[in-house]
């Protein structure tokens, strides 16, 4: 049996955006579907851009950021099919990674994720960055098996509806803000009742990394968003073990036990900021 797909694209990163519809037509099968929502204010040449005529494209505007939460539940409600698969814009996906993910989903999977690789298109590991680091890229440990993360997974839409499940709206990406984890919180919720799921170890997608991601700032401030983000959803001790292991997994030496520490604080940072907001007391 093959099953139709929707590939969904959510970003408020125009100029990526563009880029990543130029890509996605190429792995679409004859029967699939592509759902955009932008979310940011786009002006008017940007949307007569994205909305040049295509076949079986749908782009939707929320005419503000309002959040990739929002965004992703918007391309939910909208999916032509049962079965939608997200892409983020700056995930460059093959035919494979597609039909991948199809056939898990055929086989009974209700949620289903690839690898994903780090791109740094041609530049330099920078010191203050190690394996341990790259899930703030949005990408996984070589080393390490995959997990399922929202730059590159599968979702039956159905099921989720049928428990009741959707984007977490207190967590993901609104505009310049670093929160996340409205992927891994769906994943960890469908599973606990009793959803499938497929972790695609071999499958691989690239996740290209620009330049000022590699910076220390950037990557301190992911980190710090990733503690607000723990606390949101009420996994701040477990999360803070979480990014220990994660942030020591790049072996022994001291470069990389001095930055686990380094990294680790920032989250810890983060955890303490969210607990103490005071938008949170008063609720």
């Amino acid at each position: 049996m093959t099953v139709p797909l929707t590939v969904a694209v959510c970003s408020n990163r125009p100029d990526l955006l563009l880029a990543a519809l130029d890509r996605l037509p190429g792995v679409l099968g004859t029967d699939d579907h592509l759902v955009v929502v932008v979310d940011t204010a786009a002006d008017a040449a940007t949307q007569r851009r994205l909305t040049v005529p295509a076949d079986r494209r749908t782009v939707l505007f929320n005419g503000a950021t309002i959040g990739l939460s929002y965004s992703r539940n918007l391309a939910l409600k909208e999916a032509p099919t049962r079965h939608v698969v997200f892409v983020d814009d700056d995930i460059v996906p093959t035919t494979d990674a597609v039909e991948d993910l199809r056939a898990a989903l055929a086989d009974g999977a209700h949620v289903a994720g690839t690898r994903i690789t780090a791109d740094l298109q041609g530049r330099r590991t920078p010191w203050w960055l190690t394996t341990g680091q790259l899930h703030y890229l949005g990408s996984h440990h070589p080393d390490l098996p995959a997990s399922i993360w929202g730059g590159c997974f599968a979702l039956d839409r159905d099921h989720a509806r049928l428990l009741g499940l959707d984007f977490d709206s207190r967590l993901g990406r609104v505009g310049t803000n670093l929160a996340s984890a409205e992927d891994t919180t769906l994943v960890r919720e469908l599973t606990a009742l009793g959803a499938t799921t497929a972790v695609l170890h071999d499958t691989q997608v690239r996740h290209l990394i620009p330049a000022h991601r590699l910076r220390p700032g950037y990557l301190l401030r992911r980190a710090y968003w990733q503690g607000r983000s723990e606390v949101r959803r009420g996994t701040a001790r477990a999360g803070l073990h979480k990014e220990w292991r994660r942030n020591r997994s790049s072996g022994p030496g001291a470069r990389p036990a001095v930055l686990a520490v380094l990294y680790t604080a920032a989250v810890l940072t983060g955890i303490g900021r969210e607990l103490l907001d005071p938008a949170r007391r008063r609720s």
